[in-house]
């Protein structure tokens, strides 16, 4: 295995992402690591993204806002609520729309950042 030299990566903007109400930042993109991924997202709208599956394990910290997760699960959803300073863990496989106030800013961290690899 290469040891990825440690860094600070550049950000670049060809690896910005819409995600519904949200654009994603991959700021890990480029930095050579192969099991995490760092994501800032950051919300236009109060609005709700549509239904996702992770396919990885992920935390969710809240640099500031509100963060919304609705958790959809058989029989029905429930919503999960950070404040500036929470940590939200999601497990593999859990379904969910993400959603905020307008202007909130979270650290996604994902493992493992080549999950789209995996299940090909």
């Amino acid at each position: 295995m290469t040891i990825a030299p440690v860094s600070v990566p550049r950000y670049r903007e060809e690896h910005d992402a819409a995600f519904g109400p949200a654009m994603i930042e991959h700021r890990t993109a480029e930095s050579g690591l192969s099991q995490l991924g760092s994501y800032f997202m950051a919300f236009q709208s109060d609005e709700l993204s549509d239904p996702w599956t992770v396919l990885y394990e992920e935390t969710i910290y809240v640099i500031e806002g509100r963060a919304r997760i609705v958790v959809l699960e058989e029989g029905g959803e429930h919503t999960v609520t950070g404040e500036v300073g929470d940590l939200i863990v999601l497990p593999k496989g859990s379904t969910v729309r993400y959603g905020a106030t307008a202007g909130t800013r979270l650290l996604l961290s994902i493992s493992p950042v080549n999950w789209r690899d995996a299940e090909a």
